[in-house]
């Protein structure tokens, strides 16, 4: 095992479990708290809304700061990316993980909602990931993220959204890389080629 899927119960395990094999991965999934700890890697999948994310997510968190304090490179997937933020509006005002500053908000009134389909990804910051190419989205809210952790953007209308933030060894997606073809592969590829979290 070389990387660990945390089992929040939702969405898309499956998929990104497949995809992370095709990728080079040897996936583990779980929902041990102390074994998510110890994991060289952690992806954090998930689709459904932040609320219940939470619900799912809450008794992980001090097992990923333990992964994050070892430097074990942490990646969040479209709602497991936006969990990682410090609160969400959906389903009522809630609390994140706090993993990055910022909070979810709904995407405004004069766009086409949900934001779905493929778009090209706008790098503006240097990411270990190296995110390019086409990705594949399905969302209704977006993180608003600061600068200082946005790695690439696409633009929805007159909405820019964050596609890719980082900071340290923690990554999220606000796309789907296991249903963006080559360049989703790629970008699960580069995650899976970053060293391991200390022992």
């Amino acid at each position: 095992m070389n990387v660990a899927v945390v089992d929040l119960g939702l969405g898309n395990l499956g998929s990104v479990l497949q995809a992370l094999v095709r990728a080079g991965a040897d996936p583990q999934l779980s929902d041990d708290p102390a074994a998510i700890a110890r994991a060289p890697r952690i992806v954090l999948p998930g689709v459904a809304a932040f609320g219940l994310g939470m619900e799912r997510a809450a008794r992980f968190k001090s097992a990923l700061q333990d992964a994050l304090a070892r430097g074990a490179p942490v990646l969040g997937i479209c709602l497991g990316m936006q969990i990682l933020f410090e609160e969400g509006e959906e389903d009522g005002k809630r609390e994140g993980l706090g993993l990055f500053p910022g909070r979810v908000t709904k995407l405004p009134a004069g766009v086409a909602i949900p934001h779905i389909g493929w778009q090209r990804l706008k790098s503006v910051s240097e990411s270990p990931l190296w995110p390019s190419g086409w990705a594949y989205f399905a969302h209704s809210y977006r993180c608003e993220a600061p600068a200082e952790v946005t790695r690439a953007i696409v633009e929805h209308g007159p909405v820019r959204i964050a596609a890719v933030v980082g900071r340290g060894t923690l990554h999220g997606v606000q796309y789907h890389p296991e249903k963006s073809a080559r360049d989703g592969e790629a970008l699960l590829r580069r995650f899976l080629a970053m060293p391991e979290g200390r022992r």
